[in-house]
């Protein structure tokens, strides 16, 4: 699996975040294959505000945002990756890319009661499992979906060893 990692912005956040390992480990238990390639920014708020207006037409910043490229949904298994679309099974499985608001991360982190726990590197921890499961074709807009995707990021943020975050 390739995971590319590129800090804009919260270098300080990312610091103690095994970004590749955590995204790694989602995609596997996922059951993605190996050439599954993802990208994973950590930028500031004005960048995922513009990005947010451009793609979703929401005027205001968010915690994290996926855009998918092959898509979960496209032609794609692990036999025959791209059968008749005339893509070698080679070529790079691109699942999409997920952009990190890292100063929502401190954000979130300074609303929350106290006692709860969170410091912005599980913030961003929390982010990118929630980033990949929306590539992965979790969502929550219905009441049913967002259980089924909270609990797949209870799972995975365990399977981590990040059983506390939440």
């Amino acid at each position: 699996m390739n995971i590319a990692v590129e800090i804009e912005h919260g270098a300080d956040i990312a610091e103690g975040v095994d970004i590749e390992g955590i995204s790694r480990y989602v995609l596997a238990q996922e059951g993605q294959p190996e050439n599954t390639e993802v990208s994973i920014t950590l930028t500031t708020n004005e960048e995922v505000h513009r990005l947010n207006r451009e793609f979703r037409g929401i005027d205001r910043p968010t915690d994290v945002l996926s855009f998918e490229c092959d898509g979960y949904d496209d032609d794609f298994d692990e036999g025959d990756a791209f059968e008749d679309a005339g893509v070698p099974d080679e070529e790079p499985y691109l699942l999409g890319d997920i952009v990190i608001a890292s100063d929502v991360a401190r954000e979130q982190t300074a609303r929350q009661a106290p006692g709860f726990g969170n410091d912005p590197a599980d913030e961003c921890r929390l982010m990118l499992v929630h980033g990949l499961l929306h590539l992965l074709g979790y969502d929550h807009i219905e009441d049913d979906e967002a259980e089924e995707m909270e609990a797949r990021e209870r799972e995975m943020l365990a399977g981590v060893g990040l059983a506390g975050i939440r």
